[in-house]
């Protein structure tokens, strides 16, 4: 995989998870669990912190595409290293 292509999929990992996060956060703070019977179960969240609420996998999405994202940059600055040293 090019280096290119390394930094566009972190950039889409980014973008993605950012969204994921950012729509979580403003979801209403109910969380449902399903039950063996087919009902449904609601808590209510509201005393819940803003960490506790902030975690969904879109926070695991952005943070692996920031390490793609980094590891895609820095194979391109040894790339372009490798190339000016043999120029010299």
């Amino acid at each position: 995989m090019t280096t290119y292509m390394q930094a566009a999929y972190g950039a889409a990992m980014i973008l993605i998870g950012g969204l994921k996060t950012w729509l979580h956060m403003g979801s209403i703070p109910l969380l449902s669990l399903p039950t063996c019977n087919g009902d449904t179960l609601t808590i209510a969240l509201s005393n819940a912190s803003w960490f506790e609420r902030a975690h969904c996998w879109g926070c695991y999405m952005l943070a692996a595409g920031l390490m793609v994202t980094a590891f895609a940059g820095y194979q391109a600055m040894i790339k372009r290293r490798s190339v000016a040293v043999s120029m010299d």
